[in-house]
């Protein structure tokens, strides 16, 4: 986990900065009642890094596919963006399995989840990946915040 959001989000933002692919539009942060909104209807805690993300950039992009942040609960039925909009689409098709909830779906063959099956660990949940060629599943980050430190350096 970060000591210090401030400066962990700076690297991000120094990496996002210098990316072609990589986008953040300014103004989206969540306010801590969205956050603790959406930790109500989900039924679970978000991880720490997640709400710290969530408050500080609200949004990343890769290419047209964004990571899912949260959208106001008037627009959460139609926001294809919002987390909790994603783990209701999860919950109503089931896949993946319980307890995986999406937090990035690009137009690839991979998804990244969220592995609440355990609970939280230190204040986050694992990340896993699957891999929609091999039908697996696989440990892809400890924490959201180095899915994201991963997700920008490859992204390029």
């Amino acid at each position: 986990m970060c000591p210090d959001w401030g400066s962990c989000f700076e690297r991000l933002d120094e990496m996002i900065a210098r990316s072609a692919r990589v986008r953040v539009f300014p103004g989206r942060a969540a306010s801590p009642e969205l956050v603790e909104n959406a930790e109500k209807e989900l039924g679970l805690a978000l991880p720490v890094s997640y709400k710290a993300w969530l408050g500080e950039f609200g949004n990343l992009f890769v290419g047209p596919d964004p990571v899912f942040g949260l959208a106001d609960a008037e627009n959460r039925d139609v926001a294809d963006d919002d987390l909790v909009y994603n783990a209701r689409l999860v919950e109503e098709n089931g896949f993946p399995p319980e307890g995986l909830i999406p937090i990035f779906v690009p137009e690839s063959d991979e998804a990244f989840y969220f592995d609440t099956r355990e609970g939280l660990r230190d204040g986050e949940y694992p990340i896993l990946r699957y891999d929609y060629s091999a039908g697996e599943f696989e440990f892809s980050s400890p924490s959201f915040f180095d899915f994201l430190m991963e997700l920008v350096r490859h992204s390029g």
